[in-house]
């Protein structure tokens, strides 16, 4: 291939999509991010600190048995390359870049089909739509980063060191976040049961507006089948699904059995919960047995609240997801972004109190709401649709800022003391959730001045199958 693409090759895979040759828009859309992909690689090569070249030679002798090089690496194999040497990372890492754009894509995914093209008739086995807007999309998005013309030099660029700016240590604050997820969030705490509540009845209003749009949107107007993904213990899903909507049934889903237990201690009518880790290899056995065990066939409207952001791979929750959506539902998704959070004058207490969260391996992405939209696109989702909630102190009561503050802060505390837990004999664990402690104390009493100021962003999105 030669140093740009050339628009017109992009017209072409375009033009795929649009007569239904979604099998050749995939091929084509491959064949354009091999060579991407085998580029890149011989950048960071070039470019990148010894220690970080030396992993990336290592993962390219093991991945080819010392008996090839990445030159001669087919798309698979490339994108293996990748992930063992943790490319993308290193060049973050190594830029200061914001790699967000192309981090996301699933190229896990991407390589199945390749895979399945290659090994089976395509006429039994055909790419759908959804599979070649993903791939075209993962093409389009990697050439805005790097560039549609002279790729070597656009990719020459992208691995220039950039001086750290207050700005990218904005970018890195969310991207660290993005690399490794290690919550351990517990929803039977009482505590945070009780903050589950609140924050249900702060963000109430907003989800019925979604469910008010979806329920209107949606062709099927009866006998719906529901699903609520991290129900807990199911206060905030019998809210949601409304006795008066017309679903027949909904499915509670939650992580921790402790909570799945307790509340199927009682009868919830059409409520019914499930403990169910959603990124365990066996998640599609255990969701068939509880379509077969419910006797439906899928989902009419799935609902996903303040979960996602505790998982390693969203996207792939999302893929997966999506597979028991009937044809026409809707996801709903409502989130939190640390990023979208204002204040004065504290002076700089919030965003230090952010970075001592995120800096804890056991926290969750708290900067997961802005990449709802990349998600659920690069799932296969169509008419993706974004919402925005502002909440801010201005017109509230002390009780409410009392609780306002232990919805947005108060848990943060939790997270350095199990870690501290988890590692009595690790000082510095021990100084951190001291820290976080006093660092919350000053904040509460700042927060509760008549003259202080704090809003935050909730996000949701809606999405249709």
């Amino acid at each position: 291939m030669e140093n740009f693409i050339d628009r017109n090759v992009l017209t072409n895979i375009e033009n795929f999509i649009n007569v239904g040759l979604y099998n050749s828009a995939v091929r084509e859309s491959c064949t354009l991010l091999e060579v991407v992909l085998r580029k890149v690689f011989q950048q960071a090569l070039l470019e990148l600190p010894f220690n970080d070249r030396q992993e990336l030679l290592r993962s390219e002798r093991e991945i080819g048995n010392d008996k090839k090089g990445y030159q001669e690496f087919g798309f698979g194999q490339l994108v293996g390359l990748f992930k063992k040497s943790q490319l993308l990372r290193r060049w973050g890492e190594y830029t200061h870049s914001n790699l967000g754009l192309i981090s996301s894509i699933n190229f896990d995914y991407i390589v199945e089909l390749r895979n399945r093209m290659a090994h089976y008739n395509p006429d039994q086995n055909p790419c759908t739509y959804q599979d070649a807007m993903l791939v075209y999309n993962a093409l389009t998005n990697w050439l805005s980063f790097i560039g549609y013309k002279e790729i070597d030099k656009g990719i020459e660029k992208a691995f220039k060191e950039e001086k750290e700016t207050e700005n990218n240590k904005q970018i890195k604050r969310y991207e660290k976040v993005k690399r490794k997820i290690h919550s351990d969030y517990d929803s039977s705490n009482k505590k945070e049961a009780r903050r589950l509540r609140m924050q249900s009845n702060y963000s109430l209003k907003f989800d019925e507006e979604s469910f008010h749009f979806v329920l209107e949107k949606i062709k099927k107007k009866e006998h719906l089948i529901g699903l609520d993904v991290g129900c807990a213990g199911g206060y905030v899903t019998e809210l949601r699904f409304k006795e008066e909507y017309p679903f027949d049934k909904v499915i509670g889903l939650d992580f921790n059995e402790k909570v799945i237990q307790k509340v199927n201690e009682s009868d919830h009518g059409h409520f019914h919960y499930y403990q169910m880790d959603l990124e365990s290899k066996d998640f599609e056995d255990k969701m068939d047995e509880i379509l077969e065990e419910m006797d439906i066939d899928g989902f009419d409207v799935i609902f996903s609240a303040l979960t996602l952001h505790h998982l390693k791979n969203p996207q792939r929750c999302l893929m997966n997801l999506r597979k028991y959506l009937n044809k026409g539902g809707a996801i709903i998704l409502r989130g939190v972004d640390d990023g979208g959070m204002m204040a004065y004058d504290d002076n700089g207490l919030v965003d230090k109190i952010l970075d001592e969260t995120i800096a804890l391996e056991n926290a969750s992405d708290r900067f997961h709401g802005r990449k709802f939209y990349t998600y659920l696109c690069n799932a296969g989702f169509k008419e993706v649709e974004m919402r925005y909630l502002v909440d801010d102190t201005t017109k509230m009561e002390f009780e409410e800022k009392e609780d306002f503050f232990r919805y947005y802060f108060d848990f943060r505390k939790a997270y350095t003391m199990r870690a501290m837990n988890a590692h009595p004999e690790d000082e510095n664990l021990k100084k951190k959730h001291e820290q976080m402690v006093e660092d919350l104390e000053k904040l509460e009493e700042i927060f509760m001045k008549p003259d202080f100021f704090f809003s935050t962003l909730t996000v949701s999105a809606i999405a249709f199958k």
